[in-house]
């Protein structure tokens, strides 16, 4: 786990390099790397948990001419380094980043990305070629940023990092402005800066250094397959190889275990693997929210050696920013605050963790995925029946928008913070109709079979790599901590997505993964519906609110570029007297607030060091 940055233009020196690299600490404490060639720099911050004394980046083959940086972790990179020692290459190394280096030189781009298997933001510098090649992992775990202008090239881990570089401006992107507004966060390629981008999720990207032209090219998407049966079997094997391989580090690895099925069944088998894992649970003050004793009790069933932590609550006004501080990109997911927390104290204990990140969009734990089901309630079923004539759009290829007004939410039945009206208040600048990033997942969730599959597809382009994995990213990062999602393995994936209907919700949500997790856990522990993180939220915002002395006084403090002040405060202290009924919006806008706050002087003391 590291944090990589680089940028190639003449005028472009390296002392920007150190400042950068600095910039990202948090991402890797444990040491630096560089390496200059002429107008191209390049660096890392490491987070040692392979090969910790000799796993410095780069890492080089070709006799110095291939040079490779990597965020993140290859889980099978001892195979492939024993294919690549039978075909002549010399190691001198256990990093899996080497193994990156000559898979490259052996193998070519194309072929090493169909390879390996990992979470990873790869940069590779091919001396020969003068060639550069970025690389995102296929469910986008890892973050990794981009921005062009004439003659310049930049790319990084962190937003704050490759914003900081000269050409970009300070403007917000209203397109990303209103995605924000309507999803607590911004999908796709974009970024709330017009001039970054980030590279997607199983895309690739080649910089030709000379001319500094960019190619992309999408070297994975998930199959949607034709439902069919998948055996229990093969369906416990392709879980216990993900948890199994995502154990692998020199350094201690523990697992966040809620008490809920996915991090449980991650809990169970990594524990088979490696007896007595630390385990870590949040505890809350309100039993009806508070699901430590169940994780407790899982614990003791799989013989962890488990670690409650009990989130106060009364700190929400000092914590916020502070959280917010550390997201880099906004996002209005209001579990960053305990995962944040979490990740503080478990840090002290281990440095990598596993969560259960995933599970519900493969294998359908959300509530409102069963208006797609059969085993949906009658008035459920012809409420989306209804919505569906009304758009006239029954088919599923002729879904033809992702942020929805009727019903207000995108087609896997998340809710939308706002309709569209509302967002035209709010945005100063008009905004297309069709956003950009919809186009591919539309094409994508169009090859869908069914409308769970489609609904599922739908989270699993949008809000898991930009959501999730963001909070689950940046809330460990913040405190050196690497996390993995063992439930991302594209085996796993690719088999949830198969399943038919009935055994992904029925009744149950996830029917195939809880029968198959009776393998491993007790019974109480499978019939628990789903709970997750139940925050206080109406409660903490008025608090928020009333120490600023309400809606307008805290905008004209906390102005968002781009945003009308005006309509923005009347909507939220509208709210507020009627007694707090959109928190998830109130919520969005104060975390947006917060996170320019500080990220815009962050990235003014940055720019001073140039």
């Amino acid at each position: 786990m590291c944090g990589i940055i680089g940028y190639v233009g003449d005028g472009l020196g390296d002392e920007m390099l150190s400042p950068l690299l600095a910039s990202m600490y948090q991402r890797g404490p444990d040491g630096d790397g560089q390496h200059h060639d002429g107008s191209i720099h390049m660096g890392m911050r490491r987070l040692s948990v392979i090969d910790l004394a000799y796993g410095r980046q780069p890492l080089l083959s070709r006799g110095g001419k291939v040079v490779v940086f990597q965020n993140g972790e290859i889980y099978n990179h001892y195979e492939l380094r024993s294919e690549l020692e039978a075909a002549g290459y010399t190691f001198k190394t256990r990093s899996d980043t080497e193994v990156l280096a000559h898979g490259y030189a052996c193998w070519g781009i194309d072929e090493l990305l169909t390879r390996i298997d990992g979470m990873y933001a790869i940069a590779i510098h091919d001396r020969d070629s003068r060639e550069l090649h970025l690389a995102r992992d296929r469910f986008g775990e890892k973050p990794l940023f981009y921005t062009a202008a004439p003659g310049r090239f930049g790319y990084g881990s962190t937003l704050l990092a490759v914003s900081a570089l000269p050409w970009v401006t300070d403007k917000f992107d209203p397109q990303a402005l209103d995605s924000y507004m309507a999803l607590h966060f911004v999908p796709g390629r974009a970024t709330i800066f017009p001039d970054v981008c980030q590279v997607l999720p199983g895309e690739r990207l080649t910089v030709r250094l000379d001319e500094l032209t960019i190619t992309h090219q999408r070297y994975y998407t998930p199959s949607l397959e034709s439902p069919h049966r998948i055996s229990d079997d093969k369906l416990c094997k392709a879980l216990e190889t993900a948890v199994t391989s995502r154990l692998v580090a020199d350094v201690p690895v523990g697992v966040f275990l809620s008490g809920g099925l996915d991090s449980s069944v991650v809990a169970a088998l990594a524990a088979r693997a490696n007896p007595a894992i630390a385990t870590f649970s949040m505890g809350f003050s309100e039993k009806q929210v508070d699901e430590s004793t169940h994780a407790e009790a899982v614990a003791r069933h799989i013989g962890s050696t488990h670690h409650t932590f009990f989130f106060d609550q009364n700190h929400f006004v000092t914590l916020l920013p502070e959280v917010a501080s550390a997201l880099d990109t906004p996002i209005g997911d209001q579990a960053v605050l305990p995962v944040y927390w979490l990740s503080r104290e478990a840090r002290k204990h281990v440095t990598v963790v596993l969560a259960g990140e995933g599970a519900d969009e493969i294998f359908a734990g959300y509530n409102y995925y069963r208006q797609f089901t059969k085993g949906a309630g009658w008035r459920d079923r012809l409420d989306y029946l209804a919505r569906l004539l009304r758009r006239r759009q029954v088919p599923l290829e002729h879904i033809d928008r992702i942020l929805l007004d009727d019903p207000p939410a995108t087609p896997s039945g998340f809710p939308l913070l706002t309709s569209r009206a509302e967002r035209h208040r709010l945005i100063h600048e008009t905004v297309d109709n069709i956003h950009l990033w919809e186009n591919d997942l539309l094409e994508w969730i169009s090859r869908s079979h069914e409308p769970l599959q489609r609904a599922t597809a739908t989270d699993i382009g949008s809000w898991l790599p930009d959501d999730l994995l963001v909070k689950f990213d940046r809330m460990a990062m913040a405190h050196s901590l690497e996390g993995r999602a063992p439930f991302l393995d594209p085996r796993v994936v690719s088999l949830g997505l198969a399943l038919p209907p009935s055994e992904r919700m029925s009744g149950d949500s996830k029917v195939a993964l809880r029968r198959v997790a009776s393998r491993w856990l007790p019974a109480d522990i499978l019939k628990r519906p789903k709970q997750g993180f139940v925050l206080p939220m109406r409660r903490w915002i008025g608090e928020w609110f009333d120490a600023w002395g309400g809606g307008n006084t805290y905008f004209a403090q906390r102005p968002i570029p781009g945003i009308d002040q005006e309509a923005l405060a009347d909507i939220v202290d509208s709210d507020l007297a009627a007694g707090i009924h959109r928190e998830r919006l109130l919520f969005a806008v104060v975390m947006l607030a917060e996170w320019w706050h500080y990220f815009a002087a962050k990235r003014a003391s940055l720019r001073q060091c140039f």
